[in-house]
């Protein structure tokens, strides 16, 4: 697995379900991977506390991760592989195409319970750390 290991909404949102603390779970492995957000990632997340805390919370707690930007060029690349996935018949939507263009552009695995990641070439997906 790639060192560098951007964590997607499905994560997050998961654990939180589960009532444990997503970050607890980070930090352990921090000494073995570089963890990283986007802002995509960080508005779905957001979006969906409505506990004031738990917002704060992860406020706080994505503030530490690496952030990977979009420029223009990852659009640009996001809606290549739309056009490209769309043609071969894996419609994905936009959000995660940039996503996983952020990924791709930074050598990062792509940490998510979403299994229509796995169908966008090149991507490295896991759905745990081992």
């Amino acid at each position: 697995m790639s060192k560098l290991v951007l964590v997607d909404s499905s994560y997050w949102i998961r654990l939180v379900a589960r009532h444990g603390d997503p970050f607890d779970e980070l930090e352990a492995r921090g000494d073995e991977f570089d963890f990283a957000i986007n802002g995509i990632i960080w508005a779905e997340v957001i979006r969906g506390r409505s506990d004031p805390a738990i917002r704060e919370r992860f406020e706080e707690g994505f503030s530490t991760l690496v952030f990977l930007n979009l420029t223009a060029g990852s659009w640009r690349r996001a809606a290549k592989l739309a056009w490209q996935l769309d043609r071969a018949g894996h419609v994905i939507g936009l959000p995660d195409l940039a996503i996983a263009t952020s990924a791709l552009e930074n050598d990062a695995a792509v940490l998510t319970f979403d299994r229509h990641f796995q169908s966008i070439p090149g991507l490295n997906v896991v759905d745990d750390l081992d």
